[in-house]
C-alpha cells in the first residue's frame, strides 16, 4: 500500500514555502525603504534646484538677515541698520555694527552701502575686515579704511586704506602697507637653478 503522506516531501514543501514567504516579506519591506530613499533624493534634488534658483533670483539683491534696529527715511533715501548687522549680497556677505544703504530717490535703486564698526565682508574670493567700508554699487568699487586686512587665497594685505575696482580688478592699498604673497614652487626651483648656475 502506498503512503498518502511522505514526511520528506512535506518537510521540503514546508521549507520551500517558508523561503518563498521570507523572500516576499523582504521584498515587500524593501519597497518602502526604496521609495523613502528615492523620495529623499528627489527632495534633496529639489532643494538644490530651489537654492540655485534663489541664488539666481537674488543676484543684485541685498538681503538683511539680522539687525537689532531698522530705520528707513523716504525723504533722504537712507536705510539704517544697527546692531550686529548681517547682510547677504551677491557673491558674499557684509557684517558690521552699523550699515547705511543709500537709495537714489529718482530711480529707487540702491547706489551705495556704508558699513561702520567691526566690518567683515566677503566678495567672491576676497575676505576683508576693517572699521569702515563703502561699496559703490554704481561704479562697482569697494573702499575699505581703518585697520584693513584683506585675504585672498593665501595672500594677505594690511593697510590703512584699500580700494578694489570690481570691473577692472585693480586693487590699491595705501598707508603702512604690509603685503604677503606665496610664490609657486616652480618659481622657487627656477630661482635655485639660476643661483646654482652662477656658482
Amino acid at each position: 500500500m502506498r503512503l498518502i503522506y511522505d514526511s520528506k516531501d512535506f518537510v521540503h514543501h514546508k521549507v520551500l514555502k517558508t523561503l518563498i514567504l521570507t523572500y516576499v516579506v523582504l521584498v515587500l519591506l524593501s519597497v518602502p525603504y526604496q521609495l523613502i530613499a528615492e523620495g529623499e533624493q528627489t527632495k534633496k534634488d529639489k532643494q538644490e534646484e530651489k537654492s540655485t534658483i534663489n541664488q539666481k533670483g537674488e543676484e543684485g539683491l541685498i538681503v538683511c538677515e539680522h539687525a537689532d534696529f531698522f530705520e528707513q527715511d523716504e525723504e533722504t533715501g537712507l536705510t539704517t541698520l544697527t546692531g550686529s548687522v548681517r547682510i547677504r549680497q551677491t557673491n558674499g556677505f557684509l557684517n558690521a555694527d552699523k550699515v547705511i544703504l543709500h537709495r537714489d530717490l529718482d530711480t529707487g535703486e540702491y547706489k551705495k552701502t556704508v558699513a561702520v564698526g567691526n566690518v567683515e565682508m566677503r566678495d567672491t574670493d576676497i575676505f576683508a575686515t576693517c572699521e569702515h567700508a563703502i561699496i559703490d554699487h554704481v561704479e562697482d568699487i569697494v573702499e575699505l579704511s581703518e585697520d584693513v586686512v584683506v585675504l585672498q587665497n593665501e595672500d594677505r594685505l594690511e593697510a590703512k586704506q584699500f580700494m578694489f575696482n570690481r570691473r577692472t580688478g585693480k586693487r590699491t592699498g595705501k598707508g603702512d602697507v604690509k603685503f604677503r604673497v606665496r610664490i609657486s614652487s616652480s618659481n622657487q626651483e627656477d630661482g635655485n637653478a639660476s643661483s646654482n648656475k652662477s656658482k
